[in-house]
């Protein structure tokens, strides 16, 4: 321990860090997360859109520290910054091995969106043939031929209902059933009939309506023609961009004509480059339907290869995003503790040490400022001045100091009266100076207990307020802004999975240290009631 300086610290303070050392869940948990705050510290270095070094025209470029214009590497004359995903490709770098560009572990920024063509997707198409109840009408006459039809077409092979004109209604297969050809001779022969329903061997229903006689037998009779799909007999087959089937076609393909064959792979090329609705076509076994199903890039869009945690509403990777937003957490809630922390020690002291009417003034000031509503009034000034770290910072500031006062006060009114302060006072020492060079440097247990607790509660607060909309500005990345997105497109897990876990994990890891703080600082956690 020496090695470390401990052997600098007081007996007592060495006591309290053996004792937090044993406490393995502590000791781990505080190793995990100052791992987690280093490489949150370092993201710029992880993960960036800009090189972390370039090489070009003989001069070296910092980009990951310092902006440089495009005009720098290309004397364009543009003085945006430069797309160093795309200047790599260009000849520059391409033809010129002298140039050259060193990136980060992964080449993606926290701002950075991503167009659709960027992202490796599955190139195959999903076909797939669903049986559809057929319906169809047709008119015949009294040789029972066909005069007039609307999609009998699939009933007998035919691709159009132009080729059913003067066609027998049995033929290709199809048959009356008796009842359906008793109520045709009724009808022709202009004789009261009623309503006829029959089905015949190969499973389609006729119908026909009531008839009432007129003042000469009908030339032409409707006949409705029916055949239900099975239900739940839909095939799926895969085509590769090439038009090949990856498997064996499926047992619908090989009772398709060649004609109907063609037609559905024309429309799936075209579904390779843009949605096509489903197309309909008639087989001898009834009517079909093919659906055409591509998969797009649609924002947000799941994992990937190349960005596993998924992709959010702007294209941004999210993996990238929950880093940096995990360097916001830690950051700005250690700063916003601190300023907090500054500020209720200084007032709590101030109660506790000069007492009196002072102390009971304070307190009653205290109580009416913690009867304030925190979270609407952050609300409220958020709506009128806009986000902003200052403003969080601020608001959070003065809100959330009162906690850490009261137990300064509280220690500053024990320690007053112990004999060292006297002597102090005896001394001639004057009072800030006791107070913050005597009496402080011995009330330091709250403050170091409540430290991790405060920090977790500061990070939920961020979380929670960006969730709301009214946290950090917009653009920052944050956890609360990733889960919003999650909540408004629901089937987006990822966007509410991996910010969650990763907030989880940064309070699990808080608490824990914050035990182990709190067992090896408390001075009553080894003794025991007789």
């Amino acid at each position: 321990m020496a090695r470390f300086g401990f052997h600098l610290l007081d007996p007592n303070t060495r006591r309290r860090l053996a004792r937090f050392g044993k406490i393995k869940r502590a000791k781990w948990s505080l190793i995990f997360l100052v791992l987690i705050f280093v490489m949150s510290l370092l993201a710029n270095f992880i993960a960036n859109d800009r090189p972390l070094l370039v090489k070009a025209n003989g001069k070296l470029y910092f980009p990951v520290f310092r902006f440089y214009p495009e005009t720098e590497f290309t004397g364009s004359g543009v003085n945006t910054r430069p797309r160093y995903k795309e200047l790599e490709k260009t000849s520059l770098f391409a033809e010129r091995a002298e140039n050259w560009m060193l990136w980060p572990l992964v080449r993606n920024g926290p701002e950075e969106s991503l167009s659709p063509s960027q992202i490796e997707i599955d190139p195959t198409l999903t076909l797939t043939f669903s049986p559809e109840d057929q319906l169809a009408a047709v008119d015949i006459d009294a040789t029972l031929a066909i005069q007039r039809s609307r999609g009998a077409a699939g009933y007998y092979g035919e691709t159009a209902d132009l080729g059913l004109r003067g066609k027998p209604i049995e033929s290709a297969g199809v048959a009356l059933p008796d009842p359906v050809r008793a109520g045709l001779a009724l009808r022709f022969a202009n004789e009261a009939a009623p309503a006829v329903s029959a089905t015949n061997e190969q499973g389609i229903v006729f119908g026909l309506t009531p008839f009432t006689p007129g003042r000469a037998a009908p030339k032409l009779v409707r006949v409705s023609m029916e055949r239900r799909s099975a239900g739940g007999s839909a095939e799926k087959a895969i085509l590769s961009p090439e038009m090949e089937f990856l498997k064996d076609p499926p047992a619908i393909w090989e009772g398709l004509s060649t004609e109907s064959r063609s037609a559905v792979l024309e429309i799936a090329k075209k579904a390779l480059i843009v949605p096509q609705e489903p197309y309909s076509l008639s087989t001898t076994e009834g009517k079909v339907s093919v659906s055409f199903k591509r998969e797009t890039v649609e924002f947000p869009f799941r994992p990937v290869e190349g960005h596993a945690m998924g992709l959010d509403n702007s294209g941004r990777d999210v993996g990238v995003r929950i880093l940096y937003a995990t360097r916001t957490a830690l950051l700005f809630g250690i700063l916003l503790v601190i300023f907090t922390y500054v500020i209720g020690i200084f007032l709590g002291a101030v109660q506790g040490y000069f007492g009196g009417r002072l102390d009971m003034v304070g307190q009653r000031l205290t109580e009416i400022w913690e009867s304030m509503p925190f979270l609407l009034i952050m609300i409220l000034l958020s709506s009128i001045y806009g986000r902003s770290f200052l403003l969080l910072g601020f608001v959070y500031g003065i809100f959330n100091w009162i906690g850490i006062s009261y137990y300064m006060r509280a220690e500053f009114l024990r320690l007053r009266k112990l004999p060292f302060v006297e002597a102090a006072k005896v001394m001639g020492i004057g009072r800030w100076k006791i107070m913050f060079s005597h009496i402080f440097p011995n009330a330091l247990v709250p403050i170091i207990t409540f430290f991790p607790f405060s920090l977790v509660g500061a990070i939920f607060m961020l979380t929670a307020l960006d969730y709301l909309g009214f946290g950090l500005p917009p653009g920052t990345p944050s956890w609360g802004n990733l889960l919003d997105q999650g909540q408004s497109q629901a089937y987006a897990w990822w966007l509410t999975l991996y910010p969650s876990l990763a907030l989880f994990l940064v309070s699990l890891l808080g608490i824990f240290i914050g035990e182990g703080v709190r067992a090896a600082f408390d001075p009553r956690t080894d003794s025991k009631l007789e």
